[in-house]
C-alpha cells in the first residue's frame, strides 16, 4: 500500500479505526507490550502509532521513560496527541514515514509495530528501521492479523471480491507470518540484526453487534477497496443475507488470529 494511500485511508477513518474494533486492537496492543518487557526508564518508539494505543498500554510501565509515536496520518496523530494532552508521560508524536524516520540511531530500548506490517509499502524496510532505532539488546515486537482473514465472514468477503475480478488487495490481508519471520531474519543494518526471532499465535472470537458495525470496521481498517462503491453495495447486500456471515441473533462473529513476532537486537556474525 502506498504511503499516500495509507495516510488518506486513516485520515478518513478518524476515531472509527479504534472504536470499530476496540477489543481486538487492545488485545493485540497488550500482548505486544507484554513481549517488549518494558522497564520504567525505557525509551519506547511506536512505528505506525495510529491514535496512540500502544503508547497508552506502555504508559503505565514507563513511569520515568519516554515514548515517541510515528505515523503518516495527520488525523490519527491528532487523536494520539489529544489522548495524552494531560498525561505525565514524556511523549511526542511525529508525522513521518515509519520506514524512514528522522529519529537517531539506537534511541530506543523497545520498538513496537502494532498491526502495521500488512499496510507497509516495504515491510522489510520498516523492520530494518526498527532494528536501526533499537539499542543493542533492545526488543522489537510486531502484530499482524493472520490468515484466514477474519474467519468465515472475512473469507466470504474475499471470495466475492475475487469473483468480481478485484485485484486484492492494497492491504495484504493474507499476510503470512512465516514471511514476517523471514523478513526479520534478513534484517541487518550497521552490523546489527534481529535475533531470537519468535512467532506466536493468539486466536480469539470477536463479534460485532450487527452487520453495519462489522462493515464499518472493514472500511475503517482500509480493508475495502477504494473507488468501488457500487460493487461494494452489492457485496454488502449479499453478505447481509448470508447465514455464514450474520448469525440468527444479527451479530457477526469472527475467529481472529493475531500473530506476534518478537526479537532482540544483537550484533556480530549470527553463525559464530
Amino acid at each position: 500500500m502506498r504511503n499516500e494511500d495509507i495516510a488518506e485511508a486513516f485520515n478518513l477513518s478518524g476515531p472509527d479505526y479504534e472504536s470499530s474494533a476496540t477489543e481486538l486492537i487492545n488485545l493485540a496492543a497488550s500482548e505486544l507490550i507484554e513481549r517488549l518487557q518494558l522497564s520504567e526508564t525505557d525509551d519506547f518508539i511506536d512505528l505506525g502509532c495510529g491514535p496512540g494505543i500502544l503508547v497508552a498500554h506502555a504508559a503505565t510501565k514507563l513511569t520515568q521513560g519516554s515514548a515517541v509515536g510515528v505515523d503518516l496520518s495527520r488525523v490519527q496523530l491528532e487523536l494520539a496527541r489529544d489522548r495524552f494532552r494531560r498525561a505525565p508521560l514524556q511523549q511526542r508524536f511525529i508525522q513521518e514515514d515509519a520506514s524512514a524516520t528522522s529519529l537517531p540511531n539506537r534511541s530506543a530500548d523497545a520498538v513496537g509495530l502494532g498491526l502495521v506490517l500488512p499496510y507497509a509499502e516495504r515491510p522489510q524496510q520498516i523492520l530494518k528501521e526498527a532494528t536501526r532505532l533499537a539499542r543493542l539488546g533492545g526488543r522489537v515486537a510486531a502484530t499482524v492479523i493472520g490468515s484466514p482473514f477474519l474467519g468465515s465472514p472475512g473469507m466470504r468477503l474475499l471470495g466475492l471480491l475475487e469473483r468480481r475480478g478485484v485485484a486484492w488487495p492494497e492491504v495484504e490481508l493474507q499476510f503470512d507470518p512465516r514471511h514476517a519471520v523471514q523478513l526479520a531474519l534478513l534484517c541487518e543494518i550497521d552490523g546489527r540484526r534481529l535475533d531470537d526471532v519468535t512467532i506466536e499465535e493468539i486466536e480469539r472470537e470477536f463479534w460485532w453487534d450487527n452487520f453495519d458495525a462489522w462493515w464499518r470496521m472493514l472500511r475503517s481498517f482500509g480493508f475495502l477497496p477504494s473507488g468501488r462503491d457500487q460493487m461494494l453495495e452489492n457485496i454488502a447486500r449479499n453478505l447481509r443475507e448470508d447465514d455464514r456471515v450474520v448469525d440468527p441473533d444479527g451479530k457477526v462473529r469472527c475467529a481472529v488470529k493475531i500473530w506476534l513476532l518478537s526479537a532482540t537486537v544483537s550484533e556480530g556474525d549470527p553463525w559464530l
